[in-house]
């Protein structure tokens, strides 16, 4: 197997037209194909003549049916390749078969579906692991090993998986094929101080009034959002599904709702959003034909100990957190802002009053960091300015980038010697090819290629037009086992390389019980 660009140079050295042309010409024989998503040419069968003294020692395999030794050697490339993760790139689980002299060509599909624990992902890119196989299995052990021309033993014979990976590794039943693909990860633990939720439960049973919402446990971290719309049931967001109540809510319980608000009701100029409680929860309605007829409470929680997550990741760098809606982007800002405020002049922008609200004691919430709330949120670009011009910052912290200007500002102040931390909507896969955003990860470009270049014809591709603004992006994601977060650490070379399709090496930590978990893998993230 050789890169496509090498196969194609060498045609084109003997006159032969490659461009928009070189499918066609794989195609017409016999003996070569495209793999790895057209990005290498594959040597099919042997096509040396048998009087070359080199090729003509080349085996000759034969694809056969699946035999029982083979059936033991494909279960411990499994466990070799699913030690850390469920899913691995198809060349990787191929080249641990091959180690252990298991044919692949033209029978990996079939060596697969032999098996009731893999199967193939991602446009056959990717092998995923559907069941749990750490463990001994006395009847494959029994299997004679096949013979080797050197009469050599086979590198899994004897192999044993650690107890340690059968005590870990949890599997699920079904693996879905959409999530990112991992490679071979390597992990540690540390003891951390358990995280601590505090969540101002009173202020939204009062909001609320009269709606009966008995079954709603304010309590539980799952809880994120209220849903109170006229003529529908009310529901609640509990953990990332919708969870219907019996109430049907009427114009009267939503006027009771705005009623209940310390401020009143949101306002545009308040981008549809007021702050109230101690937790900082969140409200903003929903608007039919000029007329309110449904709001949207967001709970918001005080969270204690995440620090250790970012400890020594993330001190004197520029810093963007990002990930959907709701998984705790401005909870992690506080906190970041908290600790980096220590001996520093901190400056935080909150247009929304979402950070730290109104409070009186925000030296809780982020420390002694300095707080902004432009009078207008659209206008939040010249407040950063401000801060430069006027409030000599160490760092600058802004929640919810929105536009290109504001982008524009922090790289202006990125390149004053000022560190950056920001927030913004979506996950890092979405940045990149995000043209309002995606500037602060180094921007986007087509540009023209070279024939000797091109893959199949195609000379048009995307690359980064600048360096990046910030050096580690955090990218939060909800999970089955809770919040997860992704430290991106080479910003320029990772959003090139998820621009082209390639994976990326990820730092991920959580924090289970007093335990910080951290893996650093490859993972190949797609739209």
């Amino acid at each position: 197997m050789v890169l496509t660009p090498i196969f194609s140079e060498a045609l084109q050295k003997r006159n032969i037209v490659t461009r928009k042309n070189l499918s066609r010409l794989i195609d017409s024989t016999d003996y070569l194909e495209l793999g790895m998503n057209n990005t290498a040419v594959v040597l099919t069968k042997n096509i040396f003549a048998a009087t070359s003294s080199v090729h003509s020692a080349l085996p000759r395999q034969t694809v056969t049916e699946i035999q029982p030794w083979e059936k033991a050697a494909i279960e411990e490339a499994a466990k070799e390749c699913f030690k850390d993760t469920t899913t691995v790139v198809t060349p990787t689980f191929s080249e641990a078969l091959q180690k252990r002299n298991v044919v692949t060509r033209k029978r990996l599909v079939q060596i697969i579906d032999s098996t009731d624990y893999l199967r193939m992902a991602m446009s056959n890119m990717a092998v995923t692991l559907t069941k749990n196989i750490f463990e001994e299995d006395p009847v494959l052990s029994a299997y004679p090993s096949p013979p080797l021309q050197n009469s050599t033993a086979l590198p899994f014979q004897n192999t044993v998986v650690p107890p340690s990976v059968i005590d870990t590794v949890v599997l699920p039943s079904v693996v879905d094929s959409a999530a990112p693909l991992a490679t071979s990860a390597t992990k540690t633990t540390k003891t951390v101080p358990p995280l601590t939720f505090d969540c101002d439960t009173d202020a939204i049973v009062e909001l609320l009034g009269d709606i009966d919402l008995d079954d709603l446990d304010l309590e539980d971290p799952g809880v994120t959002d209220i849903f109170i719309d006229v003529g529908a049931i009310a529901s609640a967001k509990v953990n990332g599904e919708v969870v219907l109540y019996n109430q049907v809510i009427d114009h009267y319980d939503v006027d009771m709702i705005l009623e209940n608000l310390p401020d009143g009701a949101p306002t545009a100029k308040q981008s549809n959003r007021v702050i109230f409680g101690q937790t900082l929860h969140r409200l903003a309605t929903v608007m039919y034909d000029g007329v309110i007829t449904g709001v949207t409470i967001r709970v918001g929680r005080s969270v204690s100990g995440l620090w250790p997550i970012f400890k020594g990741l993330v001190e004197g760098k520029n810093v963007l957190l990002c990930g959907a809606p709701n998984v705790g982007k401005t909870t992690t800002l506080r906190e970041i802002c908290k600790y980096l405020s220590d001996r520093k002049c901190l400056c935080l922008i909150d247009s929304s009053g979402e950070v730290c609200g109104d409070t009186d004691i925000r030296g809780d919430i982020v420390g002694t960091s300095r707080v902004f709330r432009p009078e207008d949120p659209k206008q939040q670009y010249e407040t950063l300015l401000d801060c430069v011009r006027n409030h000599s910052p160490d760092v600058i912290a802004i929640d919810e980038l929105n536009t290109k200007e504001e982008v524009a500002v922090c790289q202006t102040i990125a390149l004053r010697s000022i560190r950056m931390v920001a927030s913004v909507h979506g996950n890092i896969e979405d940045l990149v090819f995000n043209p309002m955003l995606n500037k602060a990860l180094g921007g986007s470009t087509q540009a023209l290629v070279s024939d000797r270049v091109a893959v199949d014809g195609k000379k048009v591709v995307t690359q980064r037009t600048t360096r990046p603004i910030f050096d580690v992006v955090i990218n939060i994601k909800r999970t089955e086992v809770g919040l997860e977060y992704w430290f991106i650490e080479d910003v320029a070379e990772d959003a090139t390389r998820i621009m082209q399709g390639k994976p990326i090496q990820v730092r991920t930590r959580r924090i289970v019980g007093d335990e910080m978990l951290e893996t650093v893998e490859e993972v190949l993230v797609s739209l």
